[in-house]
């Protein structure tokens, strides 16, 4: 009975309270962690287009070869395509 009360006051102190904060702390939810671009101060999704200084940017992947690489603002070219980093190095296992 002891190991069971223990085990749900652990699992309770573990649930942020939702809206919750102390001084300059935030809350970090599961939805903060997804990848996103951020520009003045607000989240996008990867896909998402904006414009400034007359140029398209789109928030995307940063390696062509890499799905999962984070997201950053990529210039887009006049067929709309982004314009990707070029990977400097390569790593080679023997």
């Amino acid at each position: 009975m002891k190991n069971k009360l223990i085990c749900f006051l652990f699992t309770i102190l573990l649930i942020p309270l939702k809206g919750t904060a102390f001084g300059n702390e935030t809350n970090l939810y599961l939805e903060q962690l997804q990848s996103v671009c951020w520009y003045q101060d607000l989240r996008y999704t990867e896909g998402s287009v904006i414009k400034q200084a007359d140029k398209l940017y789109v928030c995307s992947y940063r390696y062509k070869n890499q799905p999962q690489s984070p997201l950053m603002w990529l210039k887009l070219d006049k067929n709309g395509n982004p314009v990707r980093v070029e990977m400097k190095g390569k790593i080679r296992v023997h």
